[in-house]
Formats: C-alpha cells, structure tokens, sequence
C-alpha cells in the first residue's frame, strides 16, 4: 500500500512537473529550471503572505518552501536515475505494486 502511494505520488510529479510536460522543457539547464521554481515558490508565499496579512512569517515561509521543492527535485532525481538504470529496488518496488493490485 505505501509502495503502491509512493509510486502514484511519483507518477503525479511527472505528470506536474516533469520537463517533458511543462513549458520548463524549453530551457536546457536543469539549475536553471530549479532557480526557477524556486523563484515562483518564493513570489506565491509572498503574495499569499500579503494577502493573508503574515508578513511575519514570509521568511519562515521562504525557507520551508526551499526545503520542500529541495525535497521534491531530489526525490524525483533519484526516482528518474533509478528508472533510467533499472535499478532493481525499482523494479522490486514495481512488482509490489503490481502484486498488490491483483
């Protein structure tokens, strides 16, 4: 079940934020496409920020969102580096997954 979450996670992140689906693709360099989301994480908890009224609480705000899209890119490296070597704790996640689902 935890196997079978992670993978629907993992499938949900390409589908959002897989440089092959979204208007990133079009630049070469994968740092530049992490700057940028970075960027656009700190412009939203601004302007959420400002709207709520927790002016305060933007820089907490700045770092927790680095820490998460941080988080998320490394995942779905490993994920992606995994998939590209068929790595066998992929493939053994996989079959878990198939096997729950019968």
């Amino acid at each position: 079940m935890i196997a079978t979450s992670l993978l629907r996670c993992y499938e949900m992140y390409k589908t959002v934020m897989d440089a092959d689906f979204n208007p990133l693709r079009h630049i070469p360099d994968p740092a530049s496409r992490f700057w940028i989301m970075t960027v656009l994480a700190w412009m939203w908890c601004t302007a959420s920020g400002l709207f709520l009224g927790s002016v305060i609480f933007i820089g907490a705000s700045f770092v927790g969102h680095m820490a998460l899209i941080f988080m998320v890119f490394f995942t779905a490296a490993v994920f992606y580096d995994a998939e590209q070597n068929n790595s066998s704790w992929l493939l053994k996640l996989h079959a878990v997954v198939k096997q729950e689902a019968h």
